[in-house]
């Protein structure tokens, strides 16, 4: 799995599992070095899935899901993590940055909070049309 797949797919997982928008939380990961982390670990464990890289920043923040009763607002993470990896890919292309630096322009943007809620159905968008919004911000 390449780094930006694993990136993009812990997030929107952690998106679910805590019921937060994924571009809320990429900032969440970024600020608290979990990025440097996942990454690190990939070159460890690189046969591993997400569940394990999740399971592993969940260990650690010692959270349990914040969603309780609440109605899950965040529920299509495999659907965002399809289409937001193939918006990095785009963006690495046309900017030629690597997979950090595009995942970053991504979760950066305005159109990136419009992807990760679920209630505004832009994660059902194909990635082109998600790449010239971002590129128009």
């Amino acid at each position: 799995m390449d780094q930006r797949t694993l990136v993009v797919s812990c997030v929107e997982y952690y998106s679910d599992l805590k019921n937060i928008p994924s571009n809320k939380v990429f900032i969440s990961f970024q600020q608290s070095g979990f990025i440097d982390l996942i990454l690190d670990s990939h070159k460890t464990f690189p046969e591993m899935d997400i569940d394990f890289f999740v399971g592993m920043i969940d260990g650690l923040t010692y959270l349990e899901s914040d969603a309780g009763e609440q109605e899950k607002e965040y529920t299509h993470h495999e659907n965002r993590a399809a289409v937001g990896a193939e918006v990095v890919a785009l963006l690495q292309k046309k900017h030629k940055m690597n997979d950090l630096e595009a995942c970053e322009m991504y979760y950066n943007s305005q159109t990136a909070g419009l992807v990760s809620e679920d209630k505004t159905g832009w994660y059902q968008k194909p990635a082109q049309e998600i790449f010239e919004q971002i590129e128009a911000e």
